[in-house]
């Protein structure tokens, strides 16, 4: 599963929108940079397909000190 994420400084998702979908719309938020918010595409690791969108917000973040941002579960 892929998502597009936003997140703040410490790594915490805001906002989120499936890429690997056939709806025909594809929605996407916004980073509000002001606020100090990034966005990225992340793939969710495969232990937390089964979640929804819900479901990921509170098990995962993203790791903002990697090269490359990722997912990982929240400490």
């Amino acid at each position: 599963m892929k998502l597009h994420v936003v997140y703040d400084k410490n790594g915490d998702i805001v906002a989120a929108a499936r890429l690997d979908t056939t709806a025909p719309v594809h929605a996407r938020p916004n980073a509000d940079e002001k606020a100090g918010h990034r966005a990225v595409e992340v793939s969710v690791p495969a232990e937390y397909h089964q979640y929804d969108l819900a479901g990921i917000f509170q098990k995962l973040r993203v790791d903002v000190k990697s090269k490359s941002p990722a997912l990982k579960p929240k400490d």
